[in-house]
C-alpha cells in the first residue's frame, strides 16, 4: 500500500486545494494518494536535489520536535481538545514525511496514533471537520470501511459537504465502486453556489467514472 502512496503522490497534490486547504492542516498528501489511477502516476527516476532533501530533513526535525511538545502537553492536559487535535495533525504530517523518506513502518505507526487521537477528540466534542480528518487517517491506513463510515456520518449531517463528497468519491473509485463514485461526483457538480473550478473537477471525475461503468 505504501508503494501506492509514493507512486501516486504527485496527482494527489492536484486535489489538495479541496482536501488540505479546507482541512487547514497544511499537509495531508496521503489523504487521496492511494485513490488514483495508474495512468496518473508520475514517472520515476528523478533524484531529489540536495536542497530539497535538506528542506525535507529540516521539516522532519521540526515536526519531531512538535510531536515531543504535544506528548508533554497531553501528559499534563489529558483530554484537552486543542491538544488532541494538534497532536493528531502533526502525526499526520510527520507520517507523510516518513513515507517520503521510505520509513513506512514509522509512517503507519503515526497514522494509527493520529486516528486514536482523533477518536479521543471526537469523544470530547462532535466535529465534522475532525471526522473528515479521521477518515483521512483511516484511508492512509487502508481501512476503507472505517473511512467510508466516517464520511457517511458527515454526509448524514451535511449532505452537500464538499470535502466529504470528494473524499468518498475517490474512496469509492479506489474500491471499484464506479456507480457510487459517479453518484458522489454528480452530487458535487450540482451543489448550488459551488465555484466553477470545483464543478469542472467533479464533472471530469463523473465522466471518468461513467466510462468505467460501460
Amino acid at each position: 500500500m505504501f508503494n501506492i502512496f509514493r507512486a501516486r503522490r504527485a496527482y494527489a497534490r492536484v486535489v489538495l486545494w479541496v482536501l488540505v486547504g479546507m482541512l487547514a492542516i497544511g499537509l495531508l498528501g496521503t489523504t487521496v494518494a492511494w485513490y488514483l489511477e495508474p495512468d496518473r502516476q508520475p514517472q520515476g527516476g528523478r533524484v531529489p536535489s540536495t536542497a530539497s532533501q535538506e528542506a525535507e530533513q529540516t521539516e522532519t526535525a521540526r515536526l519531531e520536535e512538535l510531536l515531543t511538545q504535544y506528548q508533554e502537553m497531553l501528559a499534563s492536559r489529558p483530554g484537552d481538545l486543542a491538544v488532541l487535535t494538534g497532536y493528531a495533525r502533526v502525526e499526520m504530517q510527520l507520517g507523510e514525511l516518513y513515507l517520503q523518506e521510505g520509513k513506512e513502518d514509522k509512517g503507519r505507526e503515526l497514522f494509527e496514533q493520529a486516528a486514536e487521537h482523533y477518536r479521543q477528540a471526537l469523544a470530547v466534542e462532535e466535529d465534522m471537520q475532525l471526522r473528515l480528518e479521521l477518515a483521512a487517517a483511516y484511508q492512509a491506513l487502508g481501512a476503507a470501511d472505517q473511512a467510508e463510515a466516517e464520511l457517511q456520518q458527515v454526509l448524514k449531517q451535511d449532505p452537500e459537504n464538499v470535502q466529504a463528497l470528494v473524499q468518498r468519491g475517490f474512496l469509492r473509485e479506489s474500491r471499484g465502486d464506479w456507480e457510487g463514485a459517479a453518484g458522489d461526483w454528480r452530487k458535487l457538480s450540482t451543489i448550488d453556489g459551488i465555484d466553477e473550478a470545483t464543478k469542472e473537477f467533479a464533472l471530469s471525475r463523473l465522466q471518468a467514472a461513467e466510462e468505467k461503468m460501460k
